[in-house]
């Protein structure tokens, strides 16, 4: 390590990981408390009315209908709430970013300009193409540059999305609004006639903080357990906060992406005992799995159907998170409401009688097992907090200069992440997918069926993966819990021909 990297981290984080952890954490003195509570903004003084806003549906891009698209990152006044604007990042100007559409086979071109202050890029993540596409933090562009995307849809259809990721900052720009969904249809799935058009719903969650005049709070200075994630009081659902949706009483596919920062989430609907998992995060599992609730992790994606065939005009049905209790033992902000807290997400309001045409099967599409004994290599990788409060990968603060691992192109590995924090991990690769072999814990994700690139690592827990590479070039491993990546939990690996 550098003596200017050393330095840069020493002196930021050197005395505030450590002290989320409950069994380190020193009790605050009563000035220390009277200090902190000053300064913080006071929950209580945002006043927000539940459900009184419609949800926002993200415009599309769709390659059916253009060659290229532009985006252009820059500071926009967005109408979150209906009294005040309030000041984020967009990519066309508005929240939230729009949705792209394309086929496989197809082409995507975009022209992506930086009208930010400071260098960033674009990562399209769980797509796999080529390392110089991917959005590398090396490859972050400048103020006014512009970065021409070109690259062939060669994967099957699937909910992904893309966000900026600028080294240290991921975090910040995503929690200001630089991220959005992007959507890949294929032949094979347009076959099974699933919901679709104005019944195929993306829903964005993210849990954010905002003050008295509707502005966004990222980081608190006075609460250094916001380094361990920040957590929000105020759910927006597509930058909507607490939304309300008119449905028929008929099946939809909601495309969910959990964007927060930092909270996993536990969805379930309040009067519906049971909806289907048809899809996680790159494509369709091999059969559609019926659940009474879901837990999703940072950066993960589920597909699901719900069927709102059996209510009646007038009726309410509300989305909510359970909370989620054993995805951290460590202590974020106290202002805020924790893992372990039930909320509110979004209403689903009756509205009309419907016919529907759409179908639920039950059997949805083959995928291929990649078996163990193809693995020519079994690498570990550890999670946890070294010493001088450093979130770390194998115990080494990321350095964007060092290859960390070296794979073949072609080959087969076994990867096993190892969690040794109090505190629930979602690890994400770059250039890849995988599948999840097997894992140690306690609790059965459905999700774990089907092809992967990021997955939950719970508190203590060993998560076999297995993954094929097949993209050369130089790609990132790191967690996806915001704060933790922007930190130092993050490394490169180079896939060689």
């Amino acid at each position: 390590m550098t003596r200017r990297y050393f330095l840069h981290y020493s002196t930021v984080t050197a005395a505030f990981l450590w002290t989320g952890c409950e069994e380190h954490r020193s009790e605050p003195t009563q000035e220390d408390n009277v200090t902190a509570s000053k300064s913080r903004p006071k929950v209580a003084e945002m006043k927000v009315e539940r459900f009184s806003q419609k949800l926002k549906i993200p415009q599309e891009i769709n390659f059916n209908q253009i060659d290229k698209a532009t985006f252009l990152a820059q500071k926009s006044q967005v109408a979150i709430y209906p009294d005040n604007p309030t000041e984020v990042l967009t990519f066309t100007g508005t929240l939230p970013n729009p949705t792209i559409r394309i086929q496989k086979g197809e082409t995507f071109a975009l022209d992506f300009t930086n009208g930010l202050s400071k260098p960033t890029i674009i990562h399209w993540h769980g797509l796999i193409v080529p390392e110089e596409m991917d959005g590398h933090p090396k490859d972050m562009i400048s103020t006014n540059r512009i970065k021409k995307y070109h690259y062939q849809i060669n994967q099957s259809a699937g909910t992904f999305w893309y966000h900026t990721h600028p080294h240290g900052r991921t975090g910040e720009e995503i929690y200001h609004g630089l991220s959005g969904l992007y959507i890949i249809e294929d032949e094979k799935e347009s076959k099974l006639n699933l919901p679709r058009g104005e019944f195929d719903i993306p829903l964005m969650i993210q849990d954010r903080r905002f003050d008295k005049n509707r502005q966004l709070i990222y980081k608190d200075p006075k609460v250094i357990q916001d380094n361990n994630g920040v957590l929000g009081d105020i759910v927006l659902v597509n930058s909507t906060p607490f939304p309300y949706m008119d449905v028929a009483t008929r099946k939809y596919r909601l495309r969910i992406l959990n964007a927060s920062s930092v909270r996993t989430y536990k969805l379930a609907f309040d009067t519906i005992e049971q909806f289907a998992v048809i899809a996680t995060d790159s494509g369709l599992l091999e059969e559609s799995i019926m659940v009474n609730h879901i837990v999703i992790g940072v950066a993960e994606r589920v597909d699901i159907v719900v069927d709102f065939k059996e209510k009646q005009i007038g009726d309410v049905v509300l989305l909510k998170t359970l909370g989620f209790k054993e995805g951290s033992n460590l202590t974020l902000h106290p202002d805020y409401p924790n893992f372990a807290t039930a909320m509110e997400i979004m209403q689903f309001r009756v509205s009309q009688k419907s016919e529907d045409n759409s179908t639920l099967p039950f059997k949805l599409i083959p995928i291929a097992r990649l078996k163990e004994s193809d693995a020519i290599r079994t690498r570990t990788i550890t999670m946890e907090i070294i010493e001088g409060g450093l979130w770390t990968l194998n115990h080494k603060p990321y350095d964007m200069n060092r290859i960390d691992q070296r794979v073949k192109l072609g080959t087969t590995e076994i990867w096993v992440i190892k969690n040794s924090v109090h505190m629930a991990h979602p690890f994400h690769m770059h250039g890849v997918r995988f599948q999840v072999l097997d894992r140690d814990g306690k609790i059965v994700f459905p999700t774990d069926r089907g092809w992967k690139d990021t997955v939950l690592v719970m508190p203590f827990e060993t998560v076999r993966i297995i993954v094929e590479f097949t993209m050369p070039g130089l790609f990132l491993y790191h967690c996806h819990i915001l704060e933790h990546e922007d930190h130092a939990m993050m490394a490169n690996f180079l896939v060689e021909r």
